[in-house]
């Protein structure tokens, strides 16, 4: 992508300038993305190819991307990034580090790569998909859609780091139309993997196709969701495990610390159930927020973020970590050279406990069981839509209802925890995406079934 004696080249002029650190991120990324309902609607491929120049000195920061790798225009990027930090007139005597390259392994190997199988494959997929959705009962219509990534990366930075990165990720959407009695309903699911053309050998991603169709039917005899305090049931994989990256995870991380979050001085305090420990793991094999180095050429690594309810620690990029004085984690990511990196949470997942999964709904009188949850939004408080949700009554799911919406502060919520099953299951479709300033970024949300023995409950409907 770049000769080393010209980034060598650019890093002096850099450090020369005023910087204290420099760092080049370059990508070469091509994506595809097929849109089919009965038959190919559009094909895009879209080749990506440029840099990202990120130049530090003490808490400062200056990010500028370019896609002309000449020496010339790093070096007129590189005075403007200067200029930007104010530091036309600085100087500096630093240099760079001889590099040393880092050989990570690779947590998401792939056997048959997108850019290697033709189109018609592809489109073959997307057929069997659709064709499946329209044997099913009540579908009137579905829209499916192919996505894959090539990602190569290599980041240089003026401490001697020298990493590279090879993501591939595949992805299918379905928008399914679901009708009866007069009613319809649509959403859309996907099925995602940190895998290539061997993710859809076995047929799962039609098995997540007929439970989002499933699901679509039963939401049409819903009603609406009370407005109470209740207990709620979270079902394992990513219900529980979005309300831990809504409720407390963006909170752990450096950006929302040195804005002021709620968790910055609380390191060694019970902030929720001794039952809740809380992790985040970017080095697990085939999940979809892996890699084997971070956006900022940092090996990924596994950090225990609570422990037995104890805040134990946050996820940080280089310049939070530089700001608040704590160790890097390997969590600095971003969406493409085009973004600055941030301090991102990967594979969120809350560990396996020791409570029965069953009992968790059977002792209840009254509450609201959660099997799926539709989006929501972290911060100081949190709202989640629980977009699959059931109605309990005297130990069974009595109906189905709408509407509702879990809202909550997280350390306080947190605490309520009075149940975590023993079965551990991964996010339902392989993964999903959050965004936020370093833009989307791949993202999975796991663990077992839980229990929050109150919390508040916003619907349309009667209580």
């Amino acid at each position: 992508m770049i000769r080393k004696e010209q980034a060598w080249e650019i890093f002096e002029y850099a450090l020369r300038g005023g910087a204290d650190f420099a760092e080049l991120f370059l990508e070469d990324r091509e994506d595809l993305s097929i849109d089919y309902s009965d038959r190919v609607d559009g094909i895009s491929c879209i080749r990506a190819y440029g840099a990202g120049l990120y130049l530090l000195r003490g808490n400062q920061g200056a990010y500028v991307y370019l896609n002309d790798l000449r020496t010339e225009a790093l070096k007129r990027a590189v005075t403007d990034a200067l200029a930007l930090m104010q530091l036309q007139d600085a100087g500096g005597n630093c240099s760079p580090q001889p590099w040393t390259a880092l050989h990570a392994g690779n947590p998401c190997p792939v056997r048959k790569f997108p850019s290697e199988a033709g189109y018609e494959a592809k489109i073959r997929l997307l057929r069997e998909a659709r064709q499946t959705a329209n044997g099913m009962a009540g579908v009137r219509s579905c829209r499916v859609g192919w996505y894959d990534r090539d990602q190569r990366v290599m980041i240089l930075n003026s401490e001697g780091v020298l990493a590279q990165d090879r993501r591939i990720t595949t992805r299918m959407r379905f928008i399914p139309v679901v009708c009866a009695d007069g009613a319809a309903a649509s959403t859309f699911s996907e099925y995602c993997a940190a895998a290539g053309m061997e993710a859809f050998e076995q047929g799962s991603h039609l098995e997540r196709l007929k439970e989002s169709v499933q699901n679509l039917r039963e939401s049409l005899t819903a009603v609406e969701a009370p407005s109470c305090r209740v207990p709620v049931v979270l079902e394992g994989g990513s219900c529980s495990g979005t309300f831990f990256h809504e409720a407390c995870g963006h909170q752990l991380e450096s950006r929302s610390l040195q804005e002021g979050g709620i968790f910055w001085d609380r390191r060694g305090e019970k902030v929720a159930s001794e039952k809740v420990t809380l992790i985040d793991d970017g080095t697990l094999p085939g999940m979809y927020g892996s890699s084997g180095v971070d956006d900022e050429g940092m090996p990924r690594q596994r950090n225990v973020l609570i422990e037995q309810g104890v805040l134990k620690g946050f996820m940080t990029d280089r310049l939070g970590a530089r700001r608040l004085g704590l160790p890097r984690t390997g969590s600095g990511r971003r969406q493409d050279y085009a973004h600055a990196p941030g301090p991102r949470m990967s594979n969120t997942f809350l560990a396996a406990g020791q409570d029965d999964d069953e009992a968790m709904i059977r002792d209840l009188d009254e509450g609201l069981f959660v099997t799926e949850i539709g989006g929501g939004t972290g911060g100081r408080e949190f709202t989640l839509l629980a977009s699959t949700a059931y109605w309990v009554r005297n130990g069974r799911l009595d109906h189905r209802v709408k509407g509702a919406i879990l809202v909550g502060r997280g350390d306080e919520t947190m605490l309520k925890i009075d149940r975590v099953g023993r079965n551990f299951v991964t996010e339902q479709g392989g993964g999903s995406f959050c965004g936020a300033d370093s833009g989307f970024i791949a993202t999975t949300t796991s663990g077992p079934r839980m229990r929050i023995s109150e919390m508040l409950v916003g619907g349309k409907g009667d209580a």
